[in-house]
């Protein structure tokens, strides 16, 4: 996909207006591809080698598989809010490099714990795996600490001002110079869901029900009951969204930034906003989004490490 790309194609770019072109055309495509292809290469001559910067080859192609999930989120939200998918040779593209990043993952993980003298299978220190079919237990459950929650409860502010103004629009207040007449007509401008349109009755937006199910994902990561829920059911979620969430909100924050401080200019078709009133909007929404991913990583790398199961020990 990153050699078409590479030579002119579009399909399923992962960044794209609606006309299907990049931010920044093909310098953006060029760059984007090379990266991608290039933590291919690094996959296929490390995954075998037992070379020793073949983990370095292999941490290589891993993060280049993660950025591939770029959107991934955002998709989902969206097929929720849309009740559609807008692009799926994209969604298809980013499910793929989901699962090469899986894969890569757990090549990594298995070759880091063998060159430490440790258990390929549970990373125990007992260096070779005891039996193949070892069962595998669990430590006793308990919460993240209280480091890691004071964290990610305070990442977790950067949803309060976007989520502040969906509400207020919600519930007939004006924000960031729109009325919430104005905002409903800018909403049946787009496809929204039958879920969506049934929330807004109730002055609910359901992108905002979208990120409490995030928040409640945070809790069950950091809090002792969510140890008892199916492993994978909490981590894989929050992987996808620690990883994808903060690619897709930092861009956004750092443009409203640069955009209110006069450094890049106000876009020209911001109805219903004003361009200030854009810029701050933009600003909310990517605080919100790198928030949230940041919180969904910093939960899902401490909820690993605490449920991860051990071989039993004879």
């Amino acid at each position: 996909m990153a050699l078409h790309w590479l030579l002119g194609g579009r399909a399923s770019f992962p960044i794209a207006n609606v006309e299907d072109e990049p931010p920044g055309g093909a310098v953006t495509a060029i760059v984007v591809s090379a990266v991608l292809l290039a933590g291919a290469v690094a996959g296929l001559l490390s995954a075998r080698s037992s070379s020793r910067r073949a983990p370095i080859g292999l941490v290589v192609a891993t993060s280049t598989a993660a950025l591939g999930t770029f959107g991934l989120a955002m998709s989902g939200v969206g097929i929720i809010a849309t009740g559609s998918v807008e692009r799926p040779f994209a969604l298809l593209a980013q499910l793929f490099a989901l699962v090469g990043a899986l894969l890569l993952f757990g090549t990594t993980q298995v070759q880091l714990r063998r060159r430490r003298s440790r258990c390929p299978r549970c990373g125990g220190c007992h260096p070779v795996a005891l039996r193949p079919d070892a069962p595998l237990v669990r430590g006793t459950a308990r919460q993240a600490s209280t480091r890691t929650r004071r964290t990610a409860y305070l990442v977790l502010l950067g949803l309060l001002p976007w989520a502040s103004v969906k509400v207020v629009w919600g519930f007939g207040g004006s924000a960031l110079g729109v009325t919430p007449d104005e905002w409903r007509v800018a909403m049946d401008d787009t496809d929204v869901s039958t879920l969506g349109r049934l929330l807004e009755h109730f002055g609910i937006d359901i992108t905002v029900v979208a990120s409490l199910v995030g928040v409640l994902l945070v809790l069950a990561l950091l809090q002792r009951w969510g140890l008892y829920v199916p492993r994978w059911l909490v981590l894989l979620p929050a992987w996808i969204g620690g990883v994808s969430l903060p690619l897709y909100g930092v861009p956004l924050a750092v443009w409203g930034s640069l955009t209110l401080a006069g450094v890049t200019p106000a876009s020209s078709d911001s109805e219903p906003f004003t361009p200030t009133g854009l810029a701050w909007m933009v600003l909310f929404g990517g605080a919100a989004f790198a928030g949230l991913g940041t919180a969904l990583a910093i939960g899902a790398r401490s909820y690993q490490r605490r449920s991860q199961p051990l071989c039993a020990l004879p």
